[in-house]
């Protein structure tokens, strides 16, 4: 008798567990990956720098994702035996005992969350491959990637199993005695109006005023590194987005939905008074979970957005840091080409290009002082002629106009303060100058900031000293062996420079030093011999991959649970609401009328936390202040959520319906 209760009970929310057990097998399958790759021989081979921590750092992650979908099974789970509610109590008072109850309740729960872990184990079985090979694509790394769970992942896989079923059939369990002693029904709370409406102004004016200060978030963030206000700004959006969304919630939305009951225009305008009550009744009851997805949709969104351009940031820097492979100065080239000829390196690029270095006088306003140092000077049509990489992030500039490189004070934005009245020894005084931040030959090969100037302004400009930068490409790396570098450490620093700055940059001069000076005083420079960084950009790119990945991965799958909790929050009707439908039926409501009555509570379920977490993620632009190519970016993310919650609407407005037109004939 209890296994055709059972079979009974799962057939008649067939289209609600199966939601959910693909979510969960989804989430199971991504869990079991993670996992998985901790002790993958590929991954290993491929990332052997990284061989100490591979599996520790997969078991972290996995364990923090496994949490959270955790937590995700026993929020959702429950909404399967509040649905029983009656189910059971019906169980009880036709002479069923309660330990029988309670144990169907269990089966019903161990038997959904089986099923789940076989789907879930069969994807990670299925996607294995593809995952490791997209985490390989993001790493750069060429290496393909072998199938592989290892017996101490699989016998850990058994045991959470094992663990996660007994807990979630136990929780449900207790849930489930908790209603057959409550026996009382839920009493319904009348909307207490002169809470809500109060409530409802002043979230709207606590959203406003965030997004007001996520305005000012985008000038103040440049002034992070030395003021307060910046991090105290973003406390008060976090705060005021959370709270102001869930006020709006609670008091602004019934306040709407009251408002337009009363006009009748509205209220019955294609759809009667009974069918928006129905309406306006089920949106009450979701309030919490709307406000839930919303939080947990902007933070995914949010992650999203602070991973790509949190990454995109990183890489910038790097870029203008080391442009080349392999860079050197005429001090260091002779030999550089020496030791590249020995081992056959194939060049696929070899540039250079005269240098004059001058000192200058400027008033910063960064750090709010006057600036006296060396800079280094490159002339337009050099500048030009290089490769377009070297440049595409600085700002254009014609043959007649200056610009100053410099360095960012933060990975997180783009510094665009202008600082003008350059003076320049025995040369004219630079009154304007574009921005830029990406040196051509990287910003460690040399000291402090580079000047861009016309071809007519680098001819007449004397110098105090005369340089040549040299860049390579390669196909397959320089090639360069570790006793070559170790013999290449003796040229690290070419030169080295001691101003001797006077009341006046026409008295002040530079004096070049071959040797390293024994005591170094404030104004000793040292310029570069070579910098060779192909080695470390491999790295980079894999760490910045897998940070990818993982991020991404987190994203996704936290978007994809919360699209099904919305489904399964419409989905899991109770008998009352049930009982409704068909009394619009009965009165005379048409089909097309309920089918529409459906279609309006989907899409405003969906809908409104798509808009509330899009405004709420919109503050982490102001994170990342990198230019007009963000808005692109950012439209991109977006966009695949809104896809992707689009998806999950369309699913379970055909579900709801097709479950709602069964009811109906019987």
């Amino acid at each position: 008798m209890y296994r055709k209760i059972i079979k009974r009970s799962l057939s008649n929310m067939r289209d609600s567990y199966l939601i959910y057990i693909l979510a969960c097998s989804f989430a199971i399958g991504i869990f079991g990956i993670l996992l998985s790759m901790g002790d993958n021989p590929s991954v290993h081979s491929a990332l052997s720098w990284w061989d100490d921590f591979i599996y520790d750092i997969t078991t972290i992650m996995s364990s923090i994702f496994a949490f959270f979908a955790f937590i995700y099974m026993i929020y959702v789970g429950g909404f399967f035996v509040k649905q029983q509610r009656n189910e059971f109590l019906t169980f009880e008072k036709l002479g069923m005992p309660r330990w029988a109850i309670i144990t169907i309740s269990f089966l019903q729960t161990a038997i959904v969350q089986a099923v789940a872990w076989v789907i879930g184990l069969s994807v990670m079985l299925v996607f294995q491959k593809f995952m490791g090979m997209l985490l390989f694509y993001l790493m750069q790394i060429r290496f393909n990637f072998v199938m592989h769970i290892g017996l101490k992942s699989f016998g850990l896989l058994v045991d959470v199993f094992l663990i996660s079923t007994l807990v979630l059939s136990l929780i449900n369990a207790i849930k489930t005695m908790r209603i057959l002693q409550k026996r009382q029904r839920r009493t319904i709370i009348k909307t207490r109006w002169w809470l809500r409406i109060p409530a409802g102004i002043f979230g709207v004016i606590l959203l406003l005023t965030a997004q007001i200060v996520t305005l000012y978030l985008f000038k103040d963030m440049r002034i992070i590194s030395y003021s307060s206000k910046p991090l105290t700004e973003i406390v008060y959006i976090m705060g005021a987005d959370i709270f102001g969304t869930y006020l709006v919630y609670f008091g602004f939305l019934p306040t709407i939905l009251n408002i337009m009951e009363r006009i009748h225009s509205v209220s019955y305008s294609g759809i009667n008074l009974f069918s928006f009550k129905y309406m306006k009744e089920r949106l009450f009851q979701n309030i919490s979970i709307l406000w839930f997805v919303t939080e947990l949709s902007a933070l995914a969104l949010a992650l999203l957005t602070f991973c790509y351009f949190g990454y995109q940031a990183v890489h910038q820097n790097y870029n203008s840091a080391y442009p080349f492979e392999l860079a050197a100065n005429k001090d260091t080239v002779k030999v550089i080409r020496k030791e590249l000829k020995k081992n056959h390196a194939q060049i696929k690029g070899s540039y250079k290009t005269a240098v004059k270095i001058n000192l200058v006088s400027y008033y910063s306003k960064s750090s709010q002082s006057y600036i006296r140092q060396p800079m280094t000077f490159m002339s337009y049509s050099d500048y030009e002629s290089l490769p377009k990489r070297m440049h595409k992030n600085n700002a254009k500039i014609n043959s007649h106009e200056f610009l100053k490189i410099d360095y960012n004070s933060s990975l997180m934005y783009n510094s665009d303060i202008d600082e003008h009245n350059i003076e320049v020894k025995g040369a004219p005084m630079i009154r304007t100058a574009e921005q830029g931040n990406s040196f051509p030959y990287g910003s460690s090969m040399h000291f402090g900031p580079m000047m861009i100037v016309p071809d007519n302004y680098y001819e007449k400009m004397p110098s105090e000293v005369k340089d040549t930068f040299y860049g390579w490409d390669f196909k397959k790396g320089d090639r360069l062996k570790h006793s070559q570098m170790k013999k290449l450490e003796n040229y690290r620093d070419a030169y080295y420079m001691k101003v001797e700055f006077e009341s006046s940059l026409s008295k002040s001069t530079i004096e070049v030093m071959k040797k390293e000076p024994n005591k170094y005083e404030a104004a000793t420079y040292t310029q570069a011999g070579f910098l060779r960084q192909g080695n470390l950009k491999k790295h980079f790119k894999q760490g910045g991959g897998f940070y990818l990945f993982i991020v991404a991965l987190f994203s996704v799958a936290l978007l994809v649970a919360l699209g099904s909790v919305l489904t399964l929050r419409i989905l899991l009707r109770d008998d009352y609401q049930s009982s409704q439908l068909r009394t619009l039926q009965k009165i005379g409501v048409e089909e097309s009328e309920i089918k529409g009555i459906i279609r309006c509570e989907n899409t405003l379920t969906f809908l409104i936390p798509i808009v509330f977490a899009l405004i709420q993620s919109f503050a982490a632009i102001a994170m990342f202040d990198f230019g007009r190519h963000i808005s692109k970016n950012i439209i991109l993310i977006y966009a695949g959520y809104i896809v992707l919650y689009g998806l999950f609407g369309i699913i379970s407005f055909k579900v709801s319906w097709r479950g709602i037109k069964q009811k109906f004939k019987l």
